[in-house]
């Protein structure tokens, strides 16, 4: 949301708190310092991965499922989802090196518990380990499994990041073969162009506490492997737009990658795609809409009512 006739916009205290606390996460530090990024990988790899916290098993049946090489976690509403609800496949940020975060899965159960919907979540193959290439042909590859049980045209899918990135390039992808695409696509803060050349980007970056340009950058070149970075896989923001389903873009102004929601938005209007919204959160961060403070919780409601319209799906 863009404040009126020019006036700041009033920012909840709890986000101002939120921000201030941001540095404290150690996610600026992970990527201004692009030297280190690979030893501060290894340590990652280390650590236990992040599931959907006890609360949600009380709500949700919560099944992981590892055939596919990869875990995939499904959420489902105890006794099944309300006939007609949409199922959300949800690609995770983390600039694709970092796994899947607490913030993550309590947004996709929010999510499921506004809509009475289930959600299928892949802990994707990470960079440097994997690359664009292959974790592309991975999510395409379980896109068709899904459209298959549930639908296409009962599917959304969403990400966040370098996952609404993936998202993005996803619909691309399906759409070039030919197949069937989802009903619609939610992308958060999504990082769409992995040359970080976006105009404005340094200027922001002053004001960022989660993001550098130089960690893009970095981050970029490890998914990107051996393809070029503006390769559509990498940088869907350089592919075909037009003919894509309904999108929603959500992008903050403290966030390096407004840059990158703009120029989608104005793509997509250049293409003449005409069934988007574009939501620009004035003085909000990075991924603000993962995070526990009223624009958050705006966003997501906005994102519900959203995927509940291009479902045609109006019930409460």
């Amino acid at each position: 949301m863009r404040s009126r006739k020019g006036r700041p916009a009033i920012v909840s205290i709890r986000a101002r708190l939120v921000d201030f606390a941001l540095p404290l996460l150690g996610i600026r530090k992970f990527f201004a310092e692009p030297d280190k990024l690979l030893g501060r990988i290894a340590k990652l790899r280390e650590q236990k991965p992040i599931r959907p916290r006890g609360k949600w098993h009380k709500t949700f049946d919560i099944s992981e499922d590892s055939s596919h090489g990869y875990p995939v976690v499904t959420i489902a509403p105890k006794g099944g989802a309300r006939p007609g609800a949409p199922h959300l496949m949800y690609l995770h940020g983390g600039g694709y090196v970092m796994d899947i975060a607490a913030v993550h899965w309590d947004a996709v159960a929010w999510l499921c518990e506004e809509l009475r919907a289930s959600a299928t979540v892949p802990i994707y193959p990470l960079a440097p380990e994997v690359t664009a290439e292959r974790t592309m042909a991975a999510m395409r590859s379980l896109y068709a499994g899904l459209a298959e049980r549930y639908g296409a045209d009962n599917l959304t899918v969403m990400g966040d990041s370098a996952g609404g990135g993936m998202s993005l390039a996803l619909a691309q992808k399906i759409d070039a073969d030919g197949g069937d695409l989802p009903a619609s696509l939610v992308l958060f803060s999504p990082w769409v162009d992995a040359t970080a050349s976006g105009e404005g980007q340094k200027e922001i970056e002053k004001r960022d506490r989660m993001l550098a340009v130089a960690g893009l950058e970095a981050c970029g070149r490890l998914y990107a492997g051996s393809l070029p970075l503006d390769d559509t896989r990498v940088s869907p923001l350089f592919g075909k737009l037009d003919g894509l389903p309904p999108m929603a873009i959500f992008s903050g102004t403290s966030d390096i990658l407004l840059v990158d929601g703009q120029r989608l938005a104005q793509r997509l209007e250049q293409v003449g795609h005409r069934d988007y919204i574009y939501r620009e959160y004035e003085r909000m961060f990075h991924v603000w809409m993962l995070l526990p403070v009223p624009e958050g919780r705006k966003a997501l409601k906005e994102t519900a009512a959203f995927i509940r319209k291009h479902h045609g799906d109006h019930s409460e």
